[in-house]
């Protein structure tokens, strides 16, 4: 990755090509800098000339007006080298700070985080299959609670709101078992628009699985990962995409929906081909167990207990279900990772793990990358903070797609 001092031609919105101003390069220059301060943890002036390509001179210009504005702080010379002592320069953890609205089927999650990636303040609240209202009159009154509770930051480092939800995508009726009334009042409301209106920031709603690859990418596996496709999980199973250290959402907002992949499960009874997202879901565990247990799938998101063989089998075909589908996308996307994470128990994350890497080491053995299969850092916090994380993508990280774009 190297720093420019001009862009080459990206497609826009429209499906013409624009060009880019002087302004727009010292933009990107600036936020790359931030970008790869991040993925690196700290850098010196040194390494991020040699990094971006960039004459020292623009380096220390940048870095000095970063420091300035309190993204970035200067830690302790590196000593015992050659030459003069190295100075490294990390992020500023109080630089900035965004919240995060989770919206699934049975909760809700508000989440303020600070430019690091470290959650000051959360709130839940668990519904059976959630209104508009209901979440809009959650989210007003969380904010405001983490405002009064931490005055002490102000109201412009305050990058914005991400909406985390999967309400957006499709009618998810006839799969939820849900009231059919309460789903299709999300097809009536714009809670993006609803919520821009009360806010002084902006409001972002994206995918509630493509957040979370966000996350990993802002705060988690990112900093190691240049590509990978990501699994969440959740209700039912979502997907997101990493490309070149950028989240990827695609045209429509959509790409790397791992959960539209069809999957062949062998059965006892017979076969069967079913979307991904409807294999490896919470909703698919939660019909197995006896009436009235399912719920602590919610409400223990970190400790189910003992499911004892039904919990065994149920991993089993999750892994298969994401073996199948992570061939097809590395197939096609070359990519080198998979993210695996949800609103899963840690060892039971870490039982699928293990199992999608001993069904890939059998085919994807003779890539000349070694293919890995890695746990997500966040569980059930990953869309909050996810959400968290759109605002700051938008305003600090270099990622074109959403750089120059209203």
């Amino acid at each position: 990755m190297t720093g420019t001092s001009f862009y080459s031609l990206e497609k826009i919105s429209d499906g013409r090509s624009g060009g880019t101003t002087q302004a727009e390069t010292r933009v990107y220059n600036e936020r790359l800098v931030v970008a790869l301060v991040r993925r690196h943890g700290q850098l010196s002036k040194s390494d991020l000339s040699r990094l971006t390509g960039l004459a020292p001179q623009t380096i220390t210009t940048i870095v000095n007006r970063a420091a300035d504005n309190q993204l970035l702080l200067r830690r302790e010379p590196l000593r015992g080298r050659l030459g003069q002592p190295s100075v490294p320069y990390a992020l500023n953890p109080d630089a900035a700070f965004s919240f995060g609205l989770k919206v699934d089927h049975r909760s809700a999650d508000v989440a303020l985080v600070n430019f690091v990636g470290d959650v000051i303040a959360f709130e839940r609240v668990e519904f059976d299959y959630p209104t508009p209202n209901e979440i809009m009159t959650f989210a007003k009154g969380a904010v405001a609670r983490m405002r009064r509770k931490h005055k002490a930051i102000p109201n412009e480092r305050i990058a914005g709101l991400g909406i985390a939800s999967p309400f957006h995508q499709w009618n998810l009726a006839e799969d939820a078992d849900a009231p059919k009334g309460r789903l299709a009042a999300w097809g009536q409301i714009d809670i993006r628009a609803e919520l821009d209106r009360t806010f002084d920031w902006p409001v972002y709603l994206f995918n509630d699985a493509t957040v979370c690859a966000a996350a990993e990418l802002m705060f988690g596996a990112g900093s190691t990962c240049a590509d990978f496709v990501y699994a969440y999980v959740g209700y039912f199973l979502g997907g997101g995409l990493v490309l070149d250290h950028h989240l990827f959402p695609g045209r429509s907002r959509l790409a790397g929906a791992l959960g539209e992949i069809p999957v062949h499960i062998a059965g006892k009874r017979a076969d069967r081909i079913s979307p991904l997202r409807l294999v490896a879901s919470l909703h698919s565990l939660s019909g197995r167990l006896p009436d009235g247990t399912g719920r602590q799938l919610w409400s223990s998101p970190d400790d189910w207990g003992n499911l004892g063989g039904v919990l065994t089998e149920w991993i089993d075909e999750v892994a298969e279900g994401l073996a199948q589908a992570t061939r097809g996308a590395v197939a096609l996307l070359d990519v080198d990772n998979i993210v695996i994470d949800g609103a899963i128990p840690p060892e039971v994350r870490r039982e699928i793990a293990k199992a999608v890497r001993r069904k890939l080491s059998r085919v994807l053995g003779d890539r000349p990358e070694p293919f890995s299969v890695l746990e997500g850092k966040f569980g059930h916090l990953a869309p909050a903070i996810g959400g968290a994380s759109i605002p700051l993508l938008v305003k600090y990280s270099n990622d074109k797609e959403s750089l120059f774009k209203d």
